[in-house]
């Protein structure tokens, strides 16, 4: 009989991908650019993420909110077209990992909470979608736990890698033979910001960071404790 394999999901945002750079640090700066105002750009993220964040109700809250003349159409080409590439938001350690777990036999899959259609934007524009064997996105909070159930029915070991411990609570409670990692890209001295740029930088992983979850998760910086581990 043969031995079942192991299968490894990833998370998107904040786990392989800085999210932080590119979205509050990077796209944030290009459009203020445009003359939208700071706190505007940062409450209308806040008033549209709770719905399933997309680009286009970000922008479309900001006409609201400002009354900019902009089009939103010129906004989002200018997105586009300013971040194809997005490979450089890759953390350091991704590409080695998901090379390193291809040789091993790992089956990869990526397991992103989102938008599918903005979330396939990013993944698309980072260059990695070969290293998977399957991407999936999930707009409901908590329903990565039922897909890593429904994938990993014939696999033998299952690791899972998130930055989200309520994500990770979700898996152990109906696969508790899981092996969790939870994942903290902000430095420790950034923990607590020190100023603007450092609060920008991990605007929304600072608050992942924070959290505590009810299960016992494996804690990692980066990923090559994760990959020595499989």
């Amino acid at each position: 009989m043969h031995q079942k394999h192991a299968a490894c999901f990833l998370d998107f945002d904040h786990t392989i991908f800085h999210t932080d750079q590119f979205f509050h640090v990077d796209a944030r700066n290009s459009f203020l650019n445009l003359g939208i105002d700071a706190l505007c750009w940062e409450q209308a993220y806040a008033a549209v993420r709770p719905t399933g964040y997309t680009i286009k109700k970000h922008l479309e809250a900001i006409i609201r909110q400002s009354g900019t003349h902009l089009p939103l159409g010129k906004m989002q080409n200018m997105l586009q077209t300013k971040f194809s590439d997005l490979k450089k938001y890759l953390f350091p350690d991704v590409i080695p990992f998901l090379h390193s777990a291809k040789e091993k036999g790992i089956s990869l899959y990526l397991l992103s909470f989102g938008d599918a259609q903005w979330q396939s934007y990013k993944v698309a524009h980072c260059g990695i979608n070969d290293y998977f064997d399957d991407i999936i996105f999930t707009a409901r909070e908590g329903a990565k736990a039922d897909v890593v159930k429904e994938k990993t029915k014939k696999v033998g070991r299952v690791i899972v890698v998130d930055n989200d411990p309520r994500e990770l609570d979700a898996i152990k409670d109906i696969t508790p033979q899981t092996h969790t990692w939870c994942i903290n890209r902000v430095p420790d001295e950034l923990l607590v910001p020190h100023d603007e740029s450092s609060r920008l930088k991990f605007f929304s992983a600072r608050t992942y960071a924070a959290m505590i979850g009810r299960h016992q998760h494996d804690s990692t910086k980066t990923l090559d404790e994760v990959l020595v581990a499989i």
